[in-house]
């Protein structure tokens, strides 16, 4: 495995039913899920937040990991670089009471959008489809009314609390 990881980078990591958008801005910091993690990578292993892993690579393809071993448990990675991987919005945080928002329950990636903006909804409608965990959860709408903007789209990932969309 390469010793230094490459600045301004962006791709998406998929291990198993996993995926994780991954950004590498300054050195020794790896953002994955918009979650910042101090690296430090030395031949055969990875220091991450201070914490050691065992790490090697058992496959490579063009130059990238397929297949690595992680404290001897192996994992299948797929990655797919920036230019291929569905777009990271700057989703943004609920600004203290924003009239309308519609807020993610949780992490996960967005699956489906089932509404537009301009789009009338009654109460309780679902407004879009969230993944986590390997589960499928239905984001409702709160109130009748219509929507006047969609922040996400199918593929991106989300955090808790999130604004997914505005209705009015």
């Amino acid at each position: 495995m390469a010793n230094e990881v490459k600045e301004d980078m962006k791709f998406r990591v998929v291990i198993g039913s996993s995926h994780y958008q991954v950004e590498v801005n300054d050195p020794g910091i790896v953002i994955v899920n918009g979650r910042p993690y101090h690296v430090d990578l030395d031949q055969d292993s990875l220091l991450v937040n201070k914490r050691s892993y065992e790490i090697s690579s058992l496959q490579e393809e063009n130059g990238l990991p397929t297949l690595i071993s992680v404290n001897q448990e192996t994992y299948r990675l797929e990655i797919e670089e920036a230019e291929k991987a569905a777009p990271r919005r700057k989703i943004g945080r609920l600004k203290e009471k924003e009239e309308g928002a519609i807020t993610s329950p949780m992490s996960g990636q967005i699956i489906s959008v089932e509404a537009n903006e301009g789009d009338q909804v009654g109460k309780d409608e679902v407004i879009l489809i969230l993944e986590a965990m390997k589960m499928e959860s239905e984001v409702f709408s709160p109130k009748e009314g219509r929507i006047k903007e969609i922040r996400v789209a199918k593929g991106d990932m989300v955090n808790t609390g999130d604004v997914l969309a505005v209705i009015e």
